[in-house]
């Protein structure tokens, strides 16, 4: 089974900065697969159900464009129970969408833009290892 960690985002920078940074302290047998926009996650997603793929962590923005990273990270816990999700925003303040989304249907990490690497970084390996 091929272990995964999935970024979402519909701004090429973040995606790539993203990979490089996970990819920097991943284990060797944990790949990173990167989705441009909500449609491209879903059918990424169920590319993992047909080739057997674990998505360990699902990293997903809240505004990407085509659909909001809250409906990918539902269809991940449907489809993958056990993966981990973090919401990343740039939205400056509260937003009551994200609250809600948060209170229905819960949430692993939100991290807000910039994200902080050591936090990301904590909170990935711990959701890896199953230390969380």
């Amino acid at each position: 089974m091929r272990k995964v960690v999935l970024i979402v985002d519909d701004e090429f920078i973040i995606l790539e900065s993203l990979r490089i940074q996970l990819e920097r302290f991943l284990p060797e047998e944990v790949s990173v697969e990167s989705a441009h926009s909500g449609e491209e996650a879903i059918d990424l997603l169920k590319e993992f159900q047909e080739d057997d793929s674990e998505p360990l962590v699902v990293i997903s923005d809240f505004n990407l464009g085509d659909s909001k990273g809250t409906d990918i990270l539902k269809e991940v816990k449907q489809l993958f129970p056990s993966a981990k999700r973090i919401l990343l925003s740039g939205q400056a303040g509260s937003d009551a969408e994200i609250e809600d989304f948060i209170k229905e249907f819960g949430l692993d990490l939100f991290l807000s833009k910039p994200w902080d690497l050591s936090e990301l970084r904590q909170n990935t390996e711990a959701f890896i290892s199953g230390k969380y």
